[in-house]
Formats: C-alpha cells, structure tokens, sequence
C-alpha cells in the first residue's frame, strides 16, 4: 500500500515542481522603454524597496511594473517581465520574474538563478522564490494563489487549475505543492529537504515539518501532519481522512474515507485503509511497530481499529488476504507482542490477555 501512495505522490509533485521556472520563462507583453528617470521612479513607486549597494562586481536587478522596465536591460541577466496591473521584480544574476497573463499579480525573485513566476491566465497571485536556484511559482489558470520558497533549490507552486492556494517551502531543497484541480488547499514544508503536497481536491491541508519529512493529502477535507525528522504522513484516496506522524521515521498513513491514522515515538508505521478505521501507534521504545487497520492488498474493511502502546509489536484488525471484514479490534499494551483481528466480523484480540 505505501508503495501505491508514494506512486500517487510522485505524480502529484511531478505536476507541479519547476512552476516558478515554467511561469518565469513564459513570454509577456514586451517591457516599455526605461524611464529617463528610473532612480525617481523607484522613490515614488517602490518606496521601501532595498536595492543593492553598488560593489566592485554588482549583482544584476531588474524591476517590471505593468510592462515599464526601470533598471537598462543590455548587460543585465536579471530579468523582470510583468503586464498592465502587475508587478515583477528580479534580483541576482540570472534571476528571473514574471508577473504577466493575468492582473494585480506578483512574482518576486531573489537569489541568483532563482525563478518566480504569477498569473499565468490568473489574477491576484503572488509568487515569491528567495534564494539561489529557487523557484516559486503561483496561479496557472487560477487566482489568489500563494507561492513562497525560501532557501537555496527551494521549490513552491500553487493554484494549478484552482483557486485560494497557499504553498510555502521553508528550507534548502525543500518543496510545496498545492492546488492541482482543487482549491482552498495549504502546503507547508519546512525543513531541509522536506516535501509538501496538497491537492486533487478541496480543502486538504499538507504539513511536514523536519528534515526529509514528507506530507501529502490529496482528496477533499484531508489533512496530513508531519513532526519530526524523515516522517511521513499520507491522506487521501477519499474524504476526511487524518494522518500524523509525531516523531522521527515513522509513517502515518490513511487513504479511504473518515479515516485516522497517528504514530508517535520513533520506528513505527500506522496505516488505515476503508471506511471509519482507525490505527494508533505509541512506540515506547526503539524496535518496529505496525498497526493496520482495515485490510490488506487484496482487500479492504470499515470501521476496525487496531492500537499498540509499546515496542516490537504489530496490531492486524479488519481484512485478511482473502476475506474482509468489519468491526474488529486488534490492541496491543506492551512489548514484543502480536494481535490479530482479521478474515471476519466483530473481532476481538487483546493482549496481554484479560
């Protein structure tokens, strides 16, 4: 099963890594001559803005506000491009923006070879990428849309077909995703190579947090939480399903319908799979645990619930190989022990044993 979410999860960020790069190269309406004056220009249109100290060898800039170029464009490999309505501003050498397509957007990028692009056939969308070779990229094909990487290859996009989006990368080569055909969803990601994706529905709320942690929730009113370092947290396949993973090396994972799934400690895996299941997981120690609640590959079951408290042990209820089944409870309070609740209905195993 975790391999079929993580194929689901690779699809997912394949559509929407590289935005920033992909919107940023995207050409806009031509940018009209410098103004004679740019310096008051700035003053009176960008009060506030820092622009770079003049060194020995200065950094490229370039500032697009609807279509008017206010830095010379010969010699300058930063570029800016935005159309009536839109603001584009890009600094660092081979830095790129683009805010052109659609109305009242933004596309910031700051950090050499950093990309950030808003509005492509979408309006009231900011895409920011802070950071060498970030790429940020908000709104294709939708509107209000948020893109935010900060951190060296950072990468973040947002409203893909949909509206209200927010993806947020925090940390180097860490990456967002959010809003694939859905709307109203929330990426975070933050830690170092930490990955966040949210979307192929409405409402789904993605959160890793941690070094190489990964969160996904992709259906509708799904939520998936990460906490610690090289954690996952799957949600999806269906409605109103929760996974959270508290803790470094565990997974969380929930795909079906109203279905919960939470590991705690470290070295665990809690997987619920149909309708109402529940699996818990509370690794009081350092060996493997696993619950799983619902079914197997072959198939699934509703409303089972398997727990563990403790250390080595596993927890099957619901489904076995070859015969479902529903309402069953597997738990497990201590160490190094096995229940199983499977193949039939209203299953009990308890151990230590009452």
């Amino acid at each position: 099963m975790r391999h079929l979410i993580r194929i689901g999860r690779i699809g997912m960020a394949a559509a929407g890594m590289g935005l920033g790069a992909a919107l940023a190269a995207t050409p806009g309406v031509a940018s009209a001559d410098p103004s004679s004056d740019p310096y008051a220009l700035i003053d009176q249109s960008l009060s506030g803005l820092a622009v770079p100290a003049a060194t020995a060898s200065p950094m490229d800039m370039q500032i697009s506000i609807s279509g008017v170029d206010l830095f010379p464009t010969t010699g300058n490999t930063a570029t800016a491009t935005a159309t009536l309505g839109s603001v584009a501003v890009a600094i660092g050498d081979g830095s790129h923006a683009n805010a052109s397509g659609g109305f009242f957007d933004a596309a910031i990028a700051d950090g050499t070879d950093s990309n950030a692009g808003a509005g492509l056939a979408g309006n009231f969308d900011v895409a920011i990428a802070n950071g060498a070779n970030s790429n940020a990229g908000a709104g294709v094909d939708g509107n209000f849309a948020i893109a935010i990487a900060n951190g060296a290859n950072s990468d973040a996009g947002a409203g893909v077909g949909s509206n209200f989006d927010i993806a947020t990368a925090d940390g180097d080569a860490s990456k967002a995703v959010v809003g694939i055909s859905g709307g109203l969803d929330i990426a975070t990601a933050d830690g170092a190579n930490s990955s966040a994706n949210a979307g192929l529905g409405h409402l789904n709320d993605a959160t890793a947090l941690g070094a190489g942690s990964d969160a996904t929730a992709a259906g509708n009113f799904d939520t998936a939480f990460t906490n610690g370092a090289g954690s996952d947290a799957s949600a999806g396949g269906g409605s109103a399903d929760l996974a959270l993973a508290n803790g470094a090396g565990l997974d969380a994972i929930a795909t079906g319908n109203s279905d919960t799934a939470t590991a705690s400690g470290t070295n665990a895996e809690a997987e619920a799979v149909g309708i109402g299941d529940i699996a818990t997981v509370l690794n009081t120690g350092s060996a493997y645990d696993q619950a799983i609640a619902g079914g197997s590959s072959a198939s699934f079951s509703d409303n089972n619930l398997a727990t563990i408290i403790g250390t080595g042990s596993t927890a099957f209820a619901g489904a076995d190989n070859t015969t479902v089944g529903d309402w069953n409870l597997a738990a497990v309070f201590g160490d190094l022990q096995h229940a199983v609740a499977t193949g039939g209905n209203y299953l009990l195993d308890i151990l230590p044993s009452l």
